[in-house]
């Protein structure tokens, strides 16, 4: 310590210069240690805009998806519960009576030209039915990538109930001439409850999913 002191007094520049140095490295640190600091603050703040944006893209793109496959499935609802009943009844009006006019004339052509035109109708709307199967399969197997294990074991009660709504009207469809023919009205009870049912299902199963549905949502 003494020869310190001494070298100060003896040469007082020496301290002036090494006290200049000490504070030319402080500065020095300081601004490098800020620098590092507001870089850092830039980084974060860049990853959390990007992560931002990231679930903002996640949220929208599901919510698309999941609206898309609500909306699908509560057309094929209606489509099967009413929509389609409602056009059977012109087709089986018309079959009924073109052929009792072919069979008063004896007409075996016309007889065949009925049935035929018949079956067309009928097939028309059977492949409607199961493209709308295929369709909601389809949206739900592409959901179920990214879906919980819940919602995995709902899409998969939903998808057992469309395909069970579309073989009851399929089956309906198919069936529909002998039960009018012989004024089953039992028969057409028993489709309608079936129907009733299938479609209680489908709601209640439809409400669950959009509950997880949402509550995905939120955790986005």
């Amino acid at each position: 310590m003494q020869y310190a002191y001494d070298l100060i007094q003896t040469n007082p520049e020496y301290f002036a210069l090494g006290f200049v140095l000490v504070n030319v490295l402080w500065v020095l640190f300081a601004y490098l240690n800020k620098q590092r600091h507001d870089k850092a603050l830039a980084n974060l703040a860049r990853n959390l805009k990007l992560e931002a944006e990231r679930r903002k893209t996640i949220f929208e793109l599901k919510v698309a998806q999941y609206e898309s496959y609500v909306n699908n499935l509560d057309e094929f609802g209606r489509k099967h519960q009413v929509d389609i009943p409602s056009r059977m009844q012109p087709i089986f009006k018309k079959y009924l009576r073109d052929i009792m006019e072919a069979s008063e004339l004896q007409n075996k052509e016309k007889t065949k030209d009925v049935i035929v035109w018949f079956c067309d109708q009928i097939t028309t709307l059977m492949q409607e039915g199961l493209n709308d199967v295929l369709k909601l399969q389809s949206e739900s197997n592409r959901l179920k990538l990214t879906a919980t294990d819940e919602m995995i074991e709902t899409f998969n009660r939903l998808e057992y109930l469309t395909k069970e709504s579309m073989e009851k009207t399929n089956e309906f469809m198919q069936r529909f001439i002998e039960i009018n023919l012989s004024q089953n009205d039992d028969a057409i009870d028993n489709y309608l409850l079936t129907s009733k049912k299938i479609g209680l299902a489908m709601k209640t199963e439809a409400e669950k999913l959009m509950k997880q549905m949402r509550n995905e949502l939120a955790q986005i």
